[in-house]
């Protein structure tokens, strides 16, 4: 078991990897008002495994901490991209955890997809991962690969993100405004997360000197089914098609590439510990579809 601890520097200017991304957009936004100047890089402009474009960056910006979103997160595409999975996912981490060494605290995002999901409790970060899926695998050796690089890092899992860009719940809502018929998986779980609630989280964990293993995810859990009927639910208030219908299914009966964890809750009581405060995903979900109807990043 690793040692999680709480200690280390105040980091005021934040690169960040894979800024295109739902997590990078809005630690972008949300950043000034922490008093945090952050600065962006998407997967076009760095390649996280070109180790002296990385250095380059590095010298050029000077970072005291780097924020790492930079990943394949298609789940299915993976299972048949393996090679390409690993590269990005496992061996990115380990270029930036090099660059990093003695210089600047690395923040790696990671996922609940390191674990099987065949517990029926919420999963600490003692937990031992077993990965079902070559996404899972390859976020796993990306975790491993930060360890094994002696420097300051926080590994921050989280799941079931939604906020700018493509995603679960607009995807959803785009269908429902086309009047379809959703049928959505009932039988896996998790913690449905904005991502703007979660940027906030990690620029807090930084400031509080977290390091180690963290899980970070909005409070409450769901089926990918309840969030569906919530963004259907919120768009009806907010003029979507009132008369769409939402029908649970089983997994099975949505057959994809990539095995999913049914029940992969992330335990959160460190963060509590810690003293952050995350919103249910219900709150957070209703702040998101605000944002994005103001024409906001959120």
């Amino acid at each position: 078991m690793e040692r999680s601890s709480v200690g280390g520097r105040r980091g005021t200017r934040w690169l960040v990897t894979g800024a295109g991304g739902q997590l990078g957009r809005s630690l972008l936004r949300v950043a000034p008002e922490f008093g945090i100047e952050a600065i962006g890089r998407s997967d076009t402009e760095l390649d996280v495994v070109d180790g002296d474009a990385v250095a380059r960056t590095f010298e050029e910006l000077r970072p005291d901490v780097v924020l790492n979103c930079a990943a394949f997160t298609q789940v299915d595409w993976c299972e048949d991209h393996v090679d390409e999975a690993m590269r990005v996912n496992g061996t990115g981490p380990r270029v930036l955890a090099r660059a990093c060494a003695n210089h600047a605290l690395l923040v790696h995002i990671s996922t609940e997809y390191v674990f099987a999901g065949e517990t029926h409790r919420p999963i600490d970060e003692s937990a031992k991962p077993a990965p079902r899926s070559a996404y899972g695998r390859s976020k796993l050796a990306g975790e491993e690969a930060v360890r094994e690089v002696d420097g300051e890092h926080l590994i921050v899992r989280t799941q079931w993100l939604f906020g700018p860009g493509p995603n679960f719940v607009r995807t959803i809502r785009s269908a429902a405004a086309r009047g379809q018929t959703l049928h959505v998986v009932e039988d896996q779980v998790g913690r449905p997360t904005w991502s703007g609630a979660l940027a906030r989280a990690l620029l807090q964990a930084e400031a509080l000197g977290a390091r180690g293993m963290l899980h970070l995810a909005c409070e409450g859990m769901a089926s990918w089914y309840d969030l569906a009927l919530a963004a259907v639910s919120e768009g009806t208030q907010r003029g979507l098609n009132p008369s769409v219908e939402v029908r649970p299914v089983a997994t099975s009966e949505v057959p994809r590439s990539a095995m999913r964890p049914p029940y992969a809750v992330l335990g959160l009581e460190r963060a509590r510990q810690l003293g952050i405060e995350m919103s249910h995903w219900r709150k957070a979900l209703s702040a998101y579809l605000t944002a994005e109807a103001e024409g906001r990043d959120a």
